[in-house]
């Protein structure tokens, strides 16, 4: 079998990184960067910082500090128009997955004047489009890795669907000191996503050698310090080897691409507007689960990562258990609510079948996926978590 794998863009990594993104601005001989954030970035003081070392290097930044949770296209419309009558030429991303992707989507509509929409695809695979701006991103979680990932979500408002945009990057820079403001509820969420990511990573069909041992790196980290961080938010032991975690995992699946359970996720968020890493979060154990019925000895390299002890003896079903109990253990460990905690109801969860069934990344999960096995998919997300 032939494979093919690379990384998207060079990581500066450590404590402290942050204070390079000048100098690095500074060595692509750009003069003007569009600083890109949420209103909780801006409200922490990360953003105040990281503008301070860019102009610290002489280079002259402007705002634009809108972004929205789940960015809605009319959001990044808004943003785009903004980059084009600025005069930036370079874009700073700072925050979560969401300030993230609104920056690497906003730099392809500097060179695409119009609305995002239009750089939707929606018979068929995401499209992959080059931003116009080079953009630098600071991830402020450690989960989703979207400062390596060429991957940007969307809400498109009209059917209230996220949809999926590819596009580059030049660079990330990832400093575990702007996580440490991140509420225990983040953290979790943000933890659990990436799990979820080397979950799917490590049983897709696409996968490879490569995503398969980056995923299982970052799978062993999270599992050691995810409940440290949770615990105590200034460990900075916990912090870092998160924030690698996430980047490996930002690296690797993309490679490998998701399948049912980002599926799964974004049904229950399509019903209930929750937070992409606690929808990950909850569906993780069931993907385990359903995915042992068909590569049962990828989902034991999952468990014995988070430190399940196998005997040999365990049949494909119980060696799923297992594995998806570990997950459950994780999440109630880091003090993640239960659906049922959350007032969701059980039907609504299970009406998410056809959401699940019409999504272009299910084919990628390992076991094929029918009606059936989707119900039985969210029944188990609902039931199994409690």
């Amino acid at each position: 079998m032939i494979y093919e794998y690379s990384m998207l863009a060079p990581v500066v990594f450590g404590v402290g990184a942050a204070e390079k993104t000048g100098e690095k601005i500074k060595e692509m001989g750009l003069k003007r960067a569009l600083c890109m954030c949420d209103e909780g970035v801006k409200s922490a003081g990360i953003l105040d910082k990281v503008v301070k070392v860019i102009e610290d290097a002489g280079i002259e930044t402007v705002i634009f500090d809108r972004v929205l949770p789940e960015p809605p296209d009319t959001m990044i419309d808004e943003a785009g128009a903004f980059v084009r009558e600025c005069g930036a030429d370079c874009i700073v991303g700072i925050g979560g997955g969401s300030s993230l992707d609104a920056a690497k989507m906003t730099s392809i509509l500097y060179s695409r004047p119009g609305s995002i929409v239009d750089c939707m695809n929606f018979e068929g695979p995401p499209f992959t489009i080059e931003g116009g701006l080079p953009t630098i991103l600071l991830p402020t979680t450690a989960g989703t890795g979207s400062e390596v990932s060429p991957i940007c979500v969307v809400t498109h408002t009209a059917s209230s669907t996220k949809m999926v945009i590819f596009s580059n990057i030049t660079l990330a820079i990832v400093d575990p000191e702007l996580c440490r403001t991140a509420p225990k509820s983040v953290t979790a969420n943000c933890g659990l996503d990436a799990l979820a990511h080397n979950v799917e990573a490590i049983t897709a069909r696409g996968r490879n050698p490569f995503s398969e041992a980056m995923a299982l790196a970052s799978t062993k980290l999270i599992a050691r310090y995810l409940p440290a961080a949770c615990r105590d938010g200034d460990d900075m032991e916990a912090r870092s080897n998160l924030s690698l975690a996430a980047n490996f995992a930002g690296i690797s699946f993309p490679l490998a691409n998701v399948h049912v359970g980002h599926a799964a996720a974004d049904s229950i968020a399509a019903s209930y507007h929750t937070p992409h890493g606690l929808n990950c979060a909850w569906v993780t154990p069931a993907v385990i689960e359903i995915c042992a019925l068909s590569v049962p000895d990828k989902v034991k390299l999952i468990g014995e990562a988070m430190g399940v002890v196998f005997s040999g003896k365990e049949t494909d079903e119980e060696a799923g258990r297992m594995t998806g109990d570990a997950a459950r253990a994780l999440m109630k460990e880091c003090g993640l609510p239960t659906l049922e905690e959350k007032g969701f109801d059980r039907d609504t969860i299970l009406g998410g079948v056809d959401y699940i069934l019409s999504n272009v990344i299910v084919p990628n999960c390992p076991t094929d996926i029918d009606a059936e096995k989707a119900e039985w998919l969210l029944a188990r997300v609902y039931d199994g978590y409690k």
